[in-house]
């Protein structure tokens, strides 16, 4: 008797095989007695026996319905496609901040692939790759629609009440904050930023040495320009915003375009949750893992991060699509092109679109709106094809060598 792994003594079954079951069975079955025959024929258990005399009877008599079961499950989970595997391997060491939520949203919203978060992860364990969301701490605080409801909960426990703070079109509420760090411990820098509410999308962003009036107006007027006034801008209580006993140059500029200013209370920062946010997730992707020698070089890197934020990673807070996505206001267009075009994921759904003879190899790169025309632009089998208003428009092969010149041609004017 052999022992288990906390010492106790363990048990060995023993295997009887077809042949001694059949023999018993049938002698047993001819009139023999069952403890005569066990003793007989080496069974050392005679309640044994009889289990199988029960089984040959349940069984209708069938005697080969007695040979030993395959212990293999009737099913089996479906293996990932190896090509979503190494796109999966592939995205992670470009970017080995992404979590399994994140990869699973990005396969979806850029490469038509339902995968859950759940198989992802078990993809990173299988390669030895860390787990951890880069939206974690975007998550931190959350807003009346998000899960749990923490920050709802915290805010009416605090004063009682709640007023819905998500707006749910944009260009309602932009909210502005100021963020300092050092550039190669020599001088410090300030990020000042404006974000959408709605959508998250960074409408405004500059890095300065000073945190002054005039810079955070710049980096207003510049989002003005570029994506209109909105109805309203909520900011904390810092000098360059609010002034005690006067008013500032900013709040000069929201009364003559008409805009209301929100104000934060004092030392209250989950007011402006959406931003500070996105602040502690370009200070742990970005700042604190980069090496800023000059201000310049800080700057391009920034707006790399920004530039992604807005039209490359999808946010779980939107549902798994990116601030330029809700802002633009083409979800539900996206939503309905990736049902469209679904990848398929696994060895079972490549068979079958092989046997119907569905290409694979399409992704969805941008729908939108163009002076009032629906536009939609799509790789499909090493073609880029372009529609508008729902009706194919043009196709460039992308397979083949085509210059500048020849790309510009191809398109009429």
């Amino acid at each position: 008797m052999s022992e288990t792994s906390n010492g106790t003594p363990s048990r060995k079954v023993r295997v009887y095989d077809f042949e001694l079951k059949k023999k018993l069975i049938d002698r047993a079955s001819a009139g023999e007695s069952v403890p005569a025959l066990c003793k007989e024929l080496g069974i050392k258990s005679v309640a044994t026996a009889h289990g199988w005399m029960h089984q040959y009877r349940k069984r209708g008599g069938k005697i080969e319905a007695m040979k030993a079961q395959s212990k293999r499950p009737h099913h089996q989970p479906k293996l990932t496609s190896q090509w979503i595997i190494d796109k999966i391997l592939k995205i992670k060491k470009e970017k080995p901040e992404m979590g399994a939520r994140a990869m699973s949203e990005h396969l979806s919203r850029f490469e038509s692939v339902n995968l859950s978060a759940k198989t992802v992860g078990k993809v990173f364990k299988k390669h030895g790759l860390p787990d951890g969301d880069a939206g974690a701490s975007e998550a931190r605080y959350r807003t009346r629609g998000d899960d749990g409801k923490q920050f709802e909960q915290q805010v009416e426990k605090e004063t009682g009440e709640w007023e819905r703070f998500c707006r749910p079109n944009s260009n309602d509420l932009w909210q502005m904050d100021i963020m300092g760090f050092y550039i190669r411990d020599a001088h410090k820098v300030y990020l000042i930023s404006a974000l959408d509410d709605c959508s998250r999308m960074i409408v405004g962003w500059g890095l300065f040495r000073e945190q002054t009036a005039e810079n955070v107006l710049e980096v207003l007027r510049g989002a003005l320009v570029r994506f209109g006034v909105p109805k309203e801008i909520l900011t904390d209580q810092g000098a360059q915003f609010k002034q005690w006993g006067g008013v500032t140059r900013f709040e000069k500029l929201l009364k003559k375009l008409k805009v209301e200013h929100i104000k934060a209370r004092p030392h209250h920062p989950q007011t402006c949750g959406k931003i500070e946010a996105f602040h502690k997730s370009i200070h742990r992707e970005l700042i604190d893992k980069e090496f800023f020698v000059t201000q310049e070089q800080a700057v391009e890197k920034i707006g790399r991060f920004i530039e992604h934020y807005n039209y490359g990673r999808p946010h779980s807070a939107l549902g798994g699509f990116t601030p330029s996505d809700r802002y633009f206001g083409i979800v539900e267009a996206l939503k309905k092109y990736i049902a469209d075009y679904q990848q398929p994921k696994n060895k079972a759904e490549e068979s079958s679109s092989e046997q119907i003879g569905v290409a694979r190899a399409s992704k969805l790169y941008l729908v939108g709106k163009v002076l009032g025309h629906d536009i939609r632009l799509q790789e499909l089998g090493g073609q880029l094809s372009i529609h508008l208003d729902q009706r194919p428009f043009k196709e460039i092969n992308l397979l083949a060598p085509l210059t500048i010149e020849a790309a510009s041609a191809t398109i009429p004017s």
